[in-house]
């Protein structure tokens, strides 16, 4: 397999993922909370609900502590005349290659935790497919989604 991927992502995507880890988190604790309530009211026995939830959360912290660092220092994507080269994954690791002719459209989205952190998320759609490059700088991911888009214009006018 050729050299990986050179661009990586912007470090702000660790915090990124660290929030929105804690957010579900917080979510599982709710949701707990609830089930413990209604067991409770129902007058079943509530041990089951400390044991499922603890086993969820703790699943959930270890995810929080390892999963970040390892997906950003794994991120990579490059941009060639002729496609789109990703490589990410935690355990899987996962190399693509998306011809730029088979590009239909891309976009940029941005949620409000990646807007609170400046950053964005480049998606590069094909007819089976949507591929993302998460966690680029505002400017970056709007420079990246007219490069591709001009790429694939200019590779589709080749064919």
């Amino acid at each position: 397999m050729s050299d990986l991927p050179s661009h990586r992502l912007d470090p702000r995507m660790l915090r990124v993922w660290y929030v929105s880890d804690v957010i579900g988190i917080v979510a599982v604790t709710a949701l707990a909370v609830v089930a413990w309530l209604i067991v409770r009211h129902v007058g079943g026995d509530v041990f089951w609900v400390y044991l499922v939830a603890g086993v969820i959360e703790a699943i959930c912290v270890v995810d929080l502590l390892v999963s970040p660092r390892v997906e950003y220092a794994t991120w990579r994507y490059d941009v060639t005349p002729t496609d789109v080269d990703l490589y990410h994954g935690v355990f899987t690791k996962k190399r693509v290659l998306v011809p730029l002719v088979r590009v239909q459209h891309v976009q940029t989205k941005q949620g409000p935790i990646l807007r609170a952190h400046g950053l964005a998320t480049v998606t590069i759609s094909t007819a089976g497919e949507s591929f993302e490059i998460p966690g680029l700088a505002e400017e970056n991911a709007n420079e990246l989604r007219d490069r591709v888009a001009e790429l694939a214009r200019l590779a589709k006018e080749d064919v």
